[in-house]
């Protein structure tokens, strides 16, 4: 026997009289059972005994639907709280990386103040020399010696003295005069300064065609500073070949450019061969450096030193050179101040009274003498007394 619904879903039942689904009751159907379920009596439940309100525990769990979370397995706890305590240590590490910036912060804004407030404080405070008081040794020249005491001041009259002193047996130069008749040349020029100049242009290449004498040195002097003036001497050159017109402009330029020439050809002559082999090779000898290239016999850590030459033909002279810094500061955070050095050189003894004048007025410089030079002041006291006598 089919079923209603089977009935209506199948076209091919003919069903004369189908329900009208308007005029059917609201009450519910009654479910529809097999055969076999409708016969067994309804079961007894031991929890129904317990149900006070005589609704069973099936109805219950058709009207709502009760789902129970499964407990989480071990294998995921433990992932789990590794996770967290991951998360709280890299938390606690990201607070104390903020604590220490902020303290670092903290620390170079403070320093900052500091270096600050120091350097107003050291603006403040009047600039300390970084020199003593130097004594004079050297008065001032009357108006006469003036020319002399000017290039008595030049470092480099004292490097040429010394050069004709160490090389004078390469030199050729056969003249023989003092410092003091050098000097007058330099000041009025005359015989000696070609005297001078003749054998070291004649020792430096190319070999010019032109016969130097006392009336053409002057000119071929120009023509081989043009090569090798920028390699030993600053600034331009001082003098050009010109016709003829260079003798004139030499003999009227002032004294201290006839000494930087004089010096820039020196200075020219010892890269020769000659004079390279032979310092090498009394080097190789046994002869110290000094004797090339001198050393101060005395001075202190305030810039002061003290140079002596000891050329017995051209005389006994002692130097000295002042050093000063000056420190200029500099506005600005972080900024080192400015160093700048001056020098002054002066020429304070030239004969045994100079010598008998200055050991009075600084004594420091004969207790920080070398052996050789309280020597030298020795021999040459004697020998001026012998002469006397």
């Amino acid at each position: 026997m089919q079923s209603l619904v089977d009935l209506r879903c199948n076209p091919s039942v003919d069903n004369p009289r189908p329900p009208d689904l308007l005029t059917m009751s609201d009450e519910p159907s009654t479910p529809i059972q097999s055969p076999d379920k409708a016969q067994q009596p309804p079961q007894h439940h031991p929890e129904d005994n317990h149900n006070p309100e005589g609704k069973s525990n099936h109805n219950n769990t058709n009207n709502s639907i009760v789902r129970k979370e499964r407990p989480s397995r071990a294998c995921t706890v433990r992932s789990s709280a590794r996770l967290y305590a991951a998360a709280a240590v890299e938390a606690a590490m990201v607070a104390a990386e903020r604590r220490q910036k902020a303290a670092t912060k903290k620390e170079q804004r403070v320093r900052e103040v500091e270096e600050e407030q120091q350097e107003e404080e050291e603006q403040s405070l009047p600039l300390q020399p970084q020199y003593k008081i130097v004594t004079p040794l050297v008065g001032e020249p009357p108006l006469s010696q003036l020319p002399r005491w000017s290039l008595r001041s030049m470092w480099e009259l004292a490097s040429i003295l010394n050069f004709l002193n160490v090389f004078r047996p390469l030199l050729n130069i056969k003249v023989e005069f003092s410092a003091e008749e050098f000097e007058t040349a330099l000041i009025t020029p005359n015989n000696t300064l070609g005297d001078v100049h003749i054998p070291l242009l004649k020792a430096i290449p190319p070999i010019t065609r032109m016969a130097l004498g006392h009336n053409t040195w002057i000119t071929v002097l120009c023509r081989k500073l043009r090569d090798w003036w920028h390699w030993v001497a600053e600034g331009e050159l001082p003098i050009v070949a010109s016709h003829g017109a260079e003798v004139e402009l030499y003999n009227a330029v002032v004294p201290a450019i006839r000494v930087v020439i004089l010096k820039a050809l020196c200075d020219i002559r010892v890269e020769q061969e000659d004079i390279r082999n032979y310092i090498d090779n009394s080097i190789k000898h046994g002869v110290h450096l000094s004797v090339f290239r001198k050393d101060r016999v005395g001075g202190d850590s305030y810039g002061i030193s003290y140079w002596y030459e000891d050329d017995p033909i051209i005389g006994h002279r002692l130097y000295r050179e002042i050093r000063k810094v000056e420190v200029k500061k500099v506005k600005g955070k972080n900024v080192q101040p400015i160093p700048r050095s001056s020098y002054h050189w002066e020429t304070v003894a030239t004969n045994l009274d100079e010598f008998q004048d200055v050991s009075g007025k600084d004594f420091k410089l004969i207790e920080k003498a070398s052996e050789y030079f309280q020597y030298m002041l020795e021999l040459e006291f004697w020998k001026c007394e012998d002469l006397r006598i």
